[in-house]
């Protein structure tokens, strides 16, 4: 699966063995296993990662869409 990553972030595996890093906007390739995990949906919920399995319009539509910044209990936009 190939992903927009709008932050440098680093996915590790479940078991903690293995981990996969993503440059700050850029378009990597991750295994199957870093798209299941509970860290990589939140990551997408917020908008830090853009999976590119969309067509074109929707993934150049959530690149630019402001990222969420949680501090304490409120959500903000960045």
């Amino acid at each position: 699966m190939f992903v927009l990553s709008k932050r440098n972030i680093i996915l590790p595996s479940p078991d903690g063995s293995v981990s996969v890093r993503l440059a700050r906007d850029g378009m990597c390739a991750i295994p199957d296993w870093a798209a299941e995990t509970a860290y990589f949906k939140a990551l997408v919920a917020d908008g830090k990662i853009v999976p590119a399995g969309m067509s074109d319009s929707e993934t150049q539509a959530a690149a630019e869409k402001p990222v969420r910044v949680r501090r304490g209990k409120e959500v903000t936009a960045e």
